[in-house]
């Protein structure tokens, strides 16, 4: 990161060195004052130095600022005073020509000069702004790379200093300065004052307000996945409405009641304007969401309020605010989740109380905890200013503390009283869902077994009483760990929080302040049961303003990445891969522990007690970043095969993609085609895409219906069946009967399957001496097994069975899957109603193959060897059905058998 200091020149066409050659010979030298001897006080005596002096290499070309030091310790010698008031420059003006050269004559000077008294010393900051101000003029650059500085607390490198010896050269002349470089041109920029800083303020609100707005009113929180928010609830809850049913006067609801209220205002508002017929609920959203929106813009403005407490450099109050603007997890709340207006009011209380507006900051919190829970946590951070505040006058403290506790009580009185007198049942029940709610989506939830979102059970409209005269819960699922294990969790939170109160600490200066108000945030998200992705954009302000650098980028990023990981990749795309879900939940939490450590360790630093950390802490997000993309090289394979299975498990496809696999591994005579792999004509492109990701691998699909919407060059049928001896067609689609007639007016069916949803598939053969497909296995009621597929798991053999009935089933029948041993003994079995009772044959249509998967534990004492998998169907009396084998024979003990497994 690089900061440029640009300062206007002088005017032209006087240079800095005439300046300073005029001024210093205007100094006269009162005949009583000594001449200044450098060499008593570490200067250097040119009187002292032999003539002729070698000439030296002397380096690199001086620079402006060195030939300015050189010529103000050449004056100070001469006792002439050096002294640079910077007010009394000339008004800066950019330059129009060149500058006569020339530099500063010292043999011109008068000698000798009095010695003058320089004044105070300046400071570090003094030397500085002077340096960059002489070397601007000069037309040097004065960029300064910020991230080569040395970090705090280094020791500066050492200087070579160089000594002179003194010697008698009193008769010698003074020798002369070899005059300065030309200066380059500066362009022109004037400082940006106050205006300037408004102005860019103003573009970058504009902006912020700009992108919200549009983004209201054109993108889905959803975006192509799914529309998933709470505008949904709202809209649901407000239309009750119509029917004279308000919030908290005839239902509960799990949130305080401002929001619910607000909402029943935004819906009274659409009803005004006719319903849009794409989406019913486009005004309600629009009204309800530029409300967000506003206080999404007043988050913006309290956010670059608190950072300008915080920096007194423009550039870094800017960082903070581009940062926030450009994080995605804020603009996601903004567009479905009320979160944003609970965030105004922390940030609100926090502002007013740096502004010692006490009153109204407990005000802030009230109205905030009428809006949503969380915002309750800005109390204790409140009452340990006011406590540090007052730390010297324990009565007083008590009163500040008292009255900001008052206050805030107050203020939950006011808005929540009349609900208390109009519906005080609805309030208890509000008030009893939020602390009755089950875990979800945190670490808690993960030790409960629950891998699900965050909902409340039990009938709104249902009083308490009402609902436990229905055995309704506000739990929607067991928590698994014991009252007395949650209540060592709680304990252990309050004691830790504790502690952390009471350590000293400087709270009247923001920085501190706002660090323990995130660190309070990041304590409750760690104890809290419950835990949504909008959470995170209660983090996100104390990140950025803490942490305008590549380290607070990097927590941001690596939260937003889990939050997108959790909704909707885990919840809409991958919802059974509880693994991933796992995942999440115990990075984040790790993440959050660490970042809770980043905010202590801005009230309490480091060095103070453990520096031999602070070498790891500046490291920590270099680690944290390179440990993120190792998990997400990881991650990305793992997603993309999880998503490939789970859309195959979940699709109507499934039966057909894996029957087809495994059928045309056990007919005999199946030719692969010309790329090494089975052909699969299809006449329709939308199957063709459905298909593609799961049989690519194993088949040679081709589309044949280019020709009838004249692509030239498409393939025709007659191209695509040359020199092919087997192959597999499935007509769909308005080509259908073109290709059926096509292949089967050269070849004849082999074998017919007929699939549910999707059409007829057919194995056609061109050759004379092909056999046709026939059953392993036919039972007496029309059913037959067409084939099987096993699979081996850990603890456990899983078959899929494929079925098919010849006529529609009277009887509702179930399998036997069994494994036995080499003496015929059985030593596991598996038996269920097709597709583990899903499935009854007696909704089976007529000549569809039906999947059915059975998993056969095995007993953990099974010894090794080879066992026999045997199958077959029972009526509800237990009787087996009659299972013929292809030659006419029944099979023995009715039973089929698939084919020998070696376990384990």
């Amino acid at each position: 990161m690089s900061q440029e200091q640009n300062t206007p020149p002088l005017p032209p066409p006087e240079r800095e060195a005439d300046k300073i050659q005029a001024a210093l010979s205007a100094s006269a030298h009162p005949p009583h004052t000594p001449p200044f001897k450098g060499g008593d006080e570490g200067g250097v005596d040119f009187d002292d130095l032999p003539e002729p002096l070698p000439e030296l290499d002397e380096g690199p070309e001086p620079r402006p600022v060195d030939d300015i030091q050189d010529a103000l310790i050449e004056a100070a010698q001469k006792g002439v005073p050096t002294e640079l008031a910077l007010d009394d420059l000339p008004k800066p003006t950019p330059p129009e020509r060149e500058r006569d050269e020339g530099g500063v004559d010292f043999d011109d000077l008068p000698e000798p000069l009095p010695e003058l008294d320089e004044g105070p010393r300046p400071g570090p900051v003094d030397d500085i702004q002077g340096a960059l101000i002489q070397a601007a003029q000069a037309g040097v650059r004065t960029e300064v790379d910020l991230d080569e500085l040395p970090p705090p607390g280094m020791p500066d490198p050492p200087q070579k200093v160089i000594h002179f010896k003194q010697r008698d050269t009193a008769t010698r002349p003074t020798p002369r300065l070899s005059p300065p470089p030309e200066p380059l041109p500066l362009t022109y920029f004037p400082e940006p004052g106050p205006a300037r800083q408004s102005a860019d303020f103003g573009l970058a609100l504009a902006l912020f307000v700009a992108f919200r707005l549009l983004s209201l009113f054109l993108l889905r929180p959803g975006g192509y996945l799914r529309d998933w928010s709470d505008f949904d609830t709202f809209f649901g809850i407000a239309s009750l409405s119509d029917y004279g049913l308000w919030p908290f006067l005839d239902f509960w609801l799990e949130w305080p009641p401002l929001v619910p209220w607000l909402a029943a205002g935004a819906y009274k508002l659409s009803l005004f304007l006719p319903p849009w017929p794409d989406d019913p609920r486009l005004w309600f959203i629009l009204i309800l969401g530029t409300v967000f929106v506003l206080f999404e813009i007043g988050n913006f403005l309290l956010i670059h309020r608190l950072a300008r407490r915080l920096f007194t450099s423009t550039e870094a109050v800017n960082r903070v605010l581009w940062l926030y603007a450009g994080l995605f997890p804020p603009l996601y709340a903004m567009l479905g989740f009320f979160d944003g207006i609970a965030l105004f009011f922390m940030l609100l209380a926090l502002e007013l109380l740096l502004s010692e507006q006490r009153i109204s900051s407990a005000i802030s919190v009230g109205v905030g905890f009428m809006v949503k829970i969380i915002p309750i946590l800005m109390l204790p951070v409140a009452l340990r200013r006011l406590w540090h505040q007052y730390r010297q006058n324990e009565a007083e403290a008590r009163v500040e503390l008292g009255l900001y506790a008052v206050v805030f009580g107050l203020t939950v009185a006011v808005l929540l009283g009349p609900f208390l007198f109009g519906g005080p049942q609805w309030v208890r029940a509000s008030v009893q869902s939020m602390a009755g709610r089950s875990s979800w989506e945190t670490v808690w939830a993960v030790a409960d077994g629950y891998y699900g979102f965050g909902q409340v059970g039990g009938d709104r409209l249902k009083t308490l009483d009402q609902m436990a005269a229905a055995g309704e819960s506000f739990a929607i699922h067991e928590g698994r760990l014991p009252w007395w294990a949650w209540g060592v969790i709680t304990l252990g939170f309050a004691g830790l929080y504790a502690y952390l109160f009471t350590r000293p600490a400087d709270y009247s200066q923001p920085r501190p302040l706002l660090a323990f108000a995130g660190l309070t945030v990041a304590l409750f998200l760690l104890y809290t049961k419950g835990y949504s992705p909008q959470f995170l954009v209660y983090l996100l302000p104390f990140i950025v303003l803490l942490f305008p650098n590549a380290r607070g980028l990097t927590y941001a990023l690596i939260l937003t990445g889990l939050n997108i990981l959790e909704q909707p990749v885990y919840f809409v795309l991958l919802p059974q891969a509880s693994w991933l879900l796992i995942f999440i939940v115990v990075a984040r939490f790790a993440l959050t522990t660490l970042l809770a450590l980043e905010f202590a360790a801005v009230i309490w630093p480091l060095e103070s007690r453990w520096p031999g950390l602070i070498k790891l802490q500046a490291k920590t997000p270099q680690y944290l970043g390179g440990l993120a993309a190792v998990v997400l090289a990881v991650l990305i394979p793992l997603l993309l095969w999880s998503y490939h299975t789970e859309q195959l498990a979940d699709s109507p496809l499934a039966t057909f993609v894996n029957f087809i696999r495994v059928q045309t591994r056990n007919i005999e005579n199946i030719q692969p085609g010309p790329a090494g792999k089975p052909r699969l004509l299809l006449s329709d492109q939308a199957t063709y895409r459905q298909l593609y990701p799961y049989l690519s691998r194993d088949f040679d699909l081709q589309l044949t219906d280019g020709a009838a919407k004249k692509y030239p060059g498409a393939p025709r049928v007659v191209e695509l069946l040359q020199g092919l001896d087997t192959i597999w067609v499935l007509p769909t689609g308005p080509q259908e009967r073109v290709l059926s007639s096509a292949v089967s007016g050269r070849g004849q069916a082999l074998a017919t399957f007929e699939f549910a949803g999707l059409g007829t598939a057919s194995l056609y053969g061109f050759q004379a001496n092909i056999p046709p497909f026939i059953a392993p296995a036919r039972f007496s009621s029309g059913i037959e097994l067409l084939t099987h597929e096993v699979a081996k798991e850990r603890g456990a053999v899983k078959v899929t069975l494929y079925w098919r009935a010849l006529n529609a089933q009277t009887q509702d029948y179930k399998v036997f899957t069994q494994l036995l041993d080499a003496q015929g003994q059985l030593v596991a079995s598996h038996d269920s109603a097709p597709a583990n009772e899903s499935d009854p044959t007696t909704g089976w249509p007529v000549n569809a193959v039906r999947a059915d998967p059975h998993r056969i534990e095995l007993p953990p004492d099974l010894p090794p060897g080879e066992y026999t998998l045997m199958t077959g169907l029972y009526n509800s009396f237990g009787d087996r059905l009659r299972a013929i084998a292809p030659n006419g024979y029944t099979f023995a003990n009715q039973a089929v058998p698939l084919e020998t497994v070696r376990l384990p």
